[in-house]
């Protein structure tokens, strides 16, 4: 999988009520942060307040906002499944339905990051260039447990929730480079600085997949098949109200 667009976009996928209410809670911060540095600037002289100190309070604030914002997220749309289940159980579940389940990531073909040396199922790389954009590609994964069971993940249309990072300045030649994707190339074509953050989802990071439930053919499947069919391994992907979407276990409600 791999897709490119705009920042403002990246939530687009998002069920309109999650993203309505996402936006209302971002909104409820602000309002009340508001609400407090007015009663401030009417009690002190405005010769006495710190600019710099509103300056980086207000950087907190959207941070706050944004933390209460994705929590809020999170929240919606595990709602939409029927509760959190053991990967061992998962083949017993229905086709298509939507469940979520948490383990670690194994893969056997991992992919590398555009500028960070690291293996891993998923990158995401956000970087200034005429715009704001988002670049980001995965490959299909497994998800194991403490007892060693595991499940497979489609990665196509899959979404990795994170938190927002600081973009740094690297030098234009840094997406010269061979690896660097097409789309990307273009993106940064004539620039000798850019603003960017690369993240990589690394084998070996516990984290909560939510997705609909399938079966792929997998020869070591949980599911034996009949003479004339291979045995089954239960698999997770996207569907029609959401895709696969992956937010490591230390990202939760952070």
């Amino acid at each position: 999988m791999q897709r490119t667009h705009r920042l403002r976009a990246d939530r687009d996928w998002l069920p309109t009520g999650v993203r309505r209410a996402s936006k209302l809670v971002r909104g409820a911060v602000w309002t009340g942060a508001g609400a407090v540095v007015a009663s401030a600037v009417a009690a002190v002289p405005a010769t006495l307040l710190l600019w710099k100190a509103l300056v980086i309070g207000g950087a907190g604030l959207a941070v706050a906002g944004d933390r209460a914002a994705r929590a809020m997220l999170q929240r919606q749309v595990a709602r939409m499944t029927r509760g959190e289940i053991e990967l061992a159980s998962l083949s017993k579940h229905a086709e298509g339905e939507l469940v979520v389940v948490r383990g670690t990531i194994a893969a056997d073909t991992p992919l590398r990051g555009v500028l960070v040396e690291t293996e891993g199922v998923y990158r995401r790389l956000v970087l200034e260039a005429r715009g704001t954009w988002v670049h980001e590609a995965a490959v299909d994964f497994s998800l194991v447990d403490d007892t060693g069971h595991h499940i497979l993940v489609q990665a196509a249309g899959a979404r990795w929730i994170v938190p927002p990072r600081e973009r740094v300045i690297y030098p234009g030649m840094r997406f010269r480079a061979d690896h660097v994707p097409p789309q990307v190339r273009a993106l940064v074509e004539g620039r000798d600085e850019i603003e960017a953050f690369e993240q990589v989802l690394p084998i070996g990071a516990a984290v909560q997949v939510i997705g609909y439930k399938t079966a792929s053919a997998d020869v070591s499947g949980d599911v034996a098949g009949d003479y004339r069919t291979p045995p089954t391994r239960a698999t997770l992907r996207s569907g029609p109200e959401l895709p696969v979407v992956i937010t490591a276990l230390a990202d939760l409600d952070r």
